[in-house]
């Protein structure tokens, strides 16, 4: 049996039901799925936005994009954007260099309680 709780950063329930093997953290933040997930892609833009093996956290207009690398194959099937060049470049990257990536994973929308404390990070650049 699981319990439920009142997340403390929306007005969602919460639970420490075990999605995808975080129950215990939500119940140990109070905190519900779309809060956890958030928070999660918070850490990215706290650490960098770059994970050492090559992965970058995009914020385009409001919304959270991951990319991958050909070396991990393609993103999970839920919210993969497509096989299509994408390019993009970092908003503060001063020479700005034009990024360009075939595997890209829309997160999605950062919500408006988040956005604060992810702003955007870079801008798609156009098609060559």
């Amino acid at each position: 049996m699981y319990r439920l709780f009142q997340c403390k950063l929306c007005p969602n329930k919460g639970t420490d039901q075990e999605i995808r093997g975080v129950g215990a953290r939500m119940a140990a933040y109070r905190v519900c799925s779309s809060c956890d997930f958030w928070l999660m892609c918070l850490g990215y833009a706290m650490l960098g936005d770059q994970d050492p093996d090559g992965r970058r956290a995009l914020r385009i207009d409001g919304v959270h994009y991951l990319s991958w690398t050909e070396e991990q194959g393609f993103p999970p099937e839920i919210g993969y954007v497509g096989g299509g060049e994408n390019r993009y470049v970092l908003l503060d990257d001063p020479t700005g260099t034009v990024h360009v990536t075939r595997r890209l994973w829309l997160m999605g929308t950062i919500p408006d309680a988040f956005r604060d404390r992810m702003p955007d990070n870079a801008v798609f650049a156009p098609p060559t």
